[in-house]
């Protein structure tokens, strides 16, 4: 879980410097918002803001995946570790 998540944050890292690094590995990124571990999900979520940044229209059909990732927050279906002060995952908002 840690290694996927910290892969994410370089990633992200190597996006900002050259938008052309990770061209290779967008499905991969796509997946990952899926992932099992909401902190691996947490960690896409920075990446994709940037690439939908630059290009909203790639982006579209994962509409519905972000909507059902603010359902699970609101519903609190996300495990107690990711809620600060009884606010259920507010960096995730």
């Amino acid at each position: 879980d840690m290694v996927r998540k910290k892969s994410l944050c370089a990633m992200h890292r190597l996006y900002q410097m050259d938008k052309r690094s990770v061209t290779d590995h967008i499905l991969k990124i796509r997946n990952a918002l899926c992932d099992k571990d909401p902190s691996v999900m947490g960690a896409t979520l920075p990446l994709l803001q940037a690439m939908i940044i630059d290009s909203p229209a790639s982006f579209k059909d994962l509409v519905p995946s972000f909507v059902s990732i603010l359902k699970q927050i609101t519903d609190h279906r996300l495990p107690r570790d990711f809620d600060y002060h009884r606010i259920p995952s507010p960096w995730i908002q």
